[in-house]
């Protein structure tokens, strides 16, 4: 997913506990977003098989003219190179924090006090208080939209939200075991897992820590919480190995290769679901017409792929394209390391991918996708 950011959050507390003193001022980032790249493998060990050629001759005792040798075979071809060892990861640790409670304290105390849409507001701050929106009061005014468009929907995620953290599947340790081994992570990585919830807009989330670890926010009244995890944890274990950054401005081609990225990888790990679960839709009919204007978004988002402005991203994440469609770079993300992965790119190379290469590796693919339209 894309930018984002959490505001007025003061306190959290783990599953299971009444810890206070965790305070989300003190991890949160300017922007928190999605992303991701990475340091090239250091060592491919690419092996070739090589083959030694045994002439024979056969030689008669008393013959007076020897047999002619047999032509030499030709030499086997080269063994393809391997792919990378999946390393054991002991070093990938996860910490995760359960805010279902506190949100359950905040929708019980609602609920008891029959509060109007005002007062709910006040007793969300007070009691809760944690929404993926920027920290400012535009912010505030779409966390307080998100609640007032959430409400009634709540009740039918009562018991989806009661399980809290052990309500997700796959488990969190489970999924993120799957991710480090489809990527060969073999870097140290500590990742703290936030359960939240949201106001079914579907905005998890993957941002810097401060102590120099990696947050990732997963939203569990969402319908597929456990493949949002999937999608996160694949951002962030990409940023960490491939040494990126998590910050809101990067270069198109950034984005594009971050989120396809992710998107290949949940596909990969959870099979068999239709190709919009995995792209995700911002809006009803999102992926339907984006693929009506299939051409229109190649086409516009190939020459701005090394813009990095704070503008061009909200533009191809948040906003609309050139071709009026939303998320364009989401769309071309699919689509982008679809390609790769068909020309012979492994998930482990692509994790390491830097963030200098991924334009000029993205203007490649473009290119070839809008060939075979």
């Amino acid at each position: 997913m894309v930018a984002c950011q959490v505001f007025g959050y003061q306190e959290t507390i783990r599953a299971g506990e009444n810890e206070r003193g965790l305070c989300f001022q003190e991890w949160k980032s300017p922007w928190l977003t999605y992303f991701f790249e990475g340091k090239l493998l250091r060592t491919m060990g690419y092996r070739f098989a090589t083959a030694a050629l045994l002439l024979t001759s056969l030689l008669a005792a008393n013959a007076q003219t020897a047999a002619p040798a047999p032509p030499p075979a030709p030499p086997p071809a080269p063994a393809p190179p391997p792919s990378p060892a999946v390393p054991t990861s002991p070093s990938v640790s996860l910490d995760v924090v359960d805010l279902t409670p506190k949100f359950l304290a905040f929708y019980d105390e609602a609920q008891k006090e029959k509060a109007n849409p005002d007062q709910r507001w006040e007793l969300w701050k007070k009691l809760y208080g944690f929404a993926a929106v920027p920290p400012t009061p535009e912010g505030q005014a779409i966390a307080r939209k998100l609640l007032d468009a959430a409400w009634p929907k709540y009740p039918a995620a009562l018991d989806r939200i009661r399980q809290g953290v052990q309500g997700i599947v796959p488990k969190p340790h489970d999924a993120l075991d799957q991710v480090s081994t489809l990527l060969a992570v073999d870097v140290p990585i500590d990742v703290r897992l936030f359960v939240y919830v949201g106001g079914f807009e579907g905005n998890a989330f993957t941002a810097p820590a401060k102590d120099g670890g990696v947050i990732v926010a997963i939203p569990v009244e969402e319908e597929h919480p456990g493949l949002l995890m999937t999608h996160e944890f694949t951002h962030a274990l990409e940023a960490e190995q491939a040494g990126l950054s998590l910050d809101w401005r990067r270069s198109i081609a950034h984005t594009i290769f971050a989120e396809g990225l992710a998107m290949r990888a949940t596909q990969s790990i959870h099979p068999g679901e239709a190709d919009v679960v995995y792209v995700g839709e911002a809006s009803p009919g999102w992926y339907e017409r984006a693929q009506a204007k299939h051409a229109q978004i190649l086409a516009d988002i190939t020459p701005h792929l090394a813009e990095d402005s704070s503008e061009a991203v909200m533009r191809y994440t948040m906003g609309k394209g050139g071709a009026g469609v939303e998320r364009e770079a989401y769309y071309t993300g699919w689509l982008v390391i679809g390609d790769l992965l068909n020309h012979g790119w492994t998930f482990p190379r692509l994790a390491r991918v830097t963030d200098p290469e991924m334009t000029k590796l993205c203007a490649e693919s473009l290119a070839r996708l809008q060939q075979a339209k």
